[in-house]
């Protein structure tokens, strides 16, 4: 009876155990399943954001292709170091977006005249000078229609110049609305707007940006990273933020230089309601006299010697 009660108990030991063993294993099957359903519902949750992102920036593009448009110049630049100067004339094209029916475009003052990134990297050097004059403006439309405009306002501090069509258009362009502008907070994502070259086409491009840090002294402005300045940028509810514009430090020349830190220069957004102070001076302003090309002084005429 000893040695049966004994192998009862151990049998029964046995038992306990493996049904120990068996929960055991039915508690790590079931943490292992909830970690991999956990995964998909995350990965199908990031799979929907991209989805829900990109339809918005797609939706932004098809609204606003019209009113982003590139402007074209025709520069002569004057360039003198230790005595010496270089003279040329260059054709560039630019970003540029129109904020009125009436075809009033806006665009980065760096973008359009290389003195001020020049200037700013050259200051402090008192043997060196850098100057610029505009030929000849266009504004070439989303349909490539190529529209003659005048420079009628520049404004160095806020890196803004504003175009106007030397004629009035015939009908009311598109253009993006300022004054429904969205205030972004620190890494909210935007959706930034511009053409690409001629070997695309001059097709639309988006870019997505998040907002790096938010300045509000002595100016509010949105710090991003991008591809060119003049360009807008939008929340992507579809409301614009403002446009893209070169932010250089303050001073008297000593922090910047040609081997200056890049922090030195930024780019940022610039608000739409700052732009819309600036614009307000455009509409009324007098458009700059393009400047004349220097006549070409016909050869003299030799005369035949009498013998």
């Amino acid at each position: 009876m000893a040695y049966i009660r004994c192998f009862l108990k151990s049998n029964l030991a046995g038992l306990s155990c493996r049904r120990q063993i068996l929960k055991g294993d039915f508690i790590v099957s079931r943490t292992v399943t909830l970690w991999f359903v956990t995964a998909i519902l995350i990965g199908s949750f990031s799979t929907t954001c991209v989805a829900e992102t990109s339809e918005q920036a797609r939706k932004i593009a098809e609204e606003n292709n019209e009113a982003v448009v590139t402007v074209q110049l025709v520069i002569e630049t004057s360039m003198s170091f230790g005595g010496e100067t270089e003279k040329e004339e260059n054709r560039i094209s630019v970003p540029g977006t129109v904020i009125d029916p009436s075809g009033l475009v806006v665009s980065a003052l760096s973008e359009l005249d290389p003195t001020k990134v020049f200037s700013t990297f050259m200051e402090g050097e008192t043997d060196s000078k850098f100057t610029s004059n505009v030929v000849d403006v266009k504004i070439k439309s989303a349909d490539g229609t190529e529209i003659p405009a005048d420079i009628v306002l520049r404004d160095r501090d806020l890196d803004l110049a504003f175009l106007r069509p030397k004629k009035a258009p015939a009908s009311p362009m598109k253009f993006v609305d300022l004054s429904k502008s969205a205030t972004p907070q620190l890494a909210d994502e935007l959706c930034v707007l511009y053409r690409l070259g001629p070997a695309a086409g001059r097709s639309l491009a988006v870019l997505l940006q998040r907002v790096q840090a938010v300045v509000t002294k002595p100016r509010t402005f949105y710090v991003i990273n991008g591809e060119r300045f003049g360009c807008p940028a939008f929340a992507l509810d579809g409301k614009p933020v403002g446009i893209v514009v070169m932010r250089t430090a303050p001073g008297d020349g000593r922090s910047m230089g040609m081997f200056s830190s890049n922090q030195d220069m930024l780019m940022v957004v610039l608000p739409c309601s700052t732009v819309l102070k600036a614009a307000q001076q455009a509409k009324e302003a007098s458009p700059e006299k393009p400047a004349e090309k220097p006549a070409t002084k016909p050869a003299p005429i030799e005369t035949p010697k009498k013998n």
